[in-house]
């Protein structure tokens, strides 16, 4: 189980797998984890965004019989979350004259499924207070199809221009009961 910080170690832990592997076949390209309305500030070059937009509670953790829970402490089950990112690509002076962008959400978008779970041992690096023994479950990284419709009404939120984007889900991530 683990505590708190574990969402912000699941989006180190994407982070770094997304830098690890564009930067293999694309140097230079900055991976970030900002607001979309922030991602470009200050830089013009190849660029994937990883933003965090939604955190859900998972329907099977939730309906948990708490006799059941996997939980170290009797009473309430772990908060149990699905994590929902939006990817948006961003190519070197804005795609003129190559469409960058595209090169690098397929590159991202391919590493991400080749690699569709994330081990303890790549969330607990020991950087943000957790570590491969306190978190104990495996995490699914799953493409999350959005209709047009969908898509534009996330855009429309951040109040900024659309750009090329795809959305994950990460489940499930848990977060131990502190009483």
């Amino acid at each position: 189980m683990t505590t708190s910080p574990a969402i912000a170690a699941v989006t180190a832990a994407l982070r770094h797998l997304l830098d690890e592997g564009l930067n293999a076949d694309l140097p230079g390209t900055k991976v970030t984890t900002r607001p979309p309305d922030k991602a470009r500030d200050n830089f013009t070059g190849n660029q994937v965004n990883l933003f965090l937009y939604q955190a859900l509670p998972n329907a099977a953790w939730r309906n948990l019989d708490p006799r059941q829970a996997r939980s170290e402490r009797p009473g309430q089950p772990p908060l149990a979350l699905n994590l929902c990112y939006l990817l948006s690509a961003y190519g070197q002076n804005d795609d003129d004259p190559d469409p960058a962008s595209h090169r690098l959400l397929g590159e991202a978008m391919r590493i991400l499924h080749e690699h569709p779970v994330l081990e303890p041992r790549e969330i607990g690096d020991g950087s943000l207070g957790i570590d491969e023994h306190e978190h104990a479950e495996r995490v699914r990284i799953a493409l999350r199809p959005l209709s047009v419709e969908e898509m534009s009404k996330l855009w429309t939120i951040f109040q900024t221009p659309y750009r090329l984007s795809v959305a994950y889900e990460v489940s499930v991530v848990l977060i131990e009961n502190t009483t």
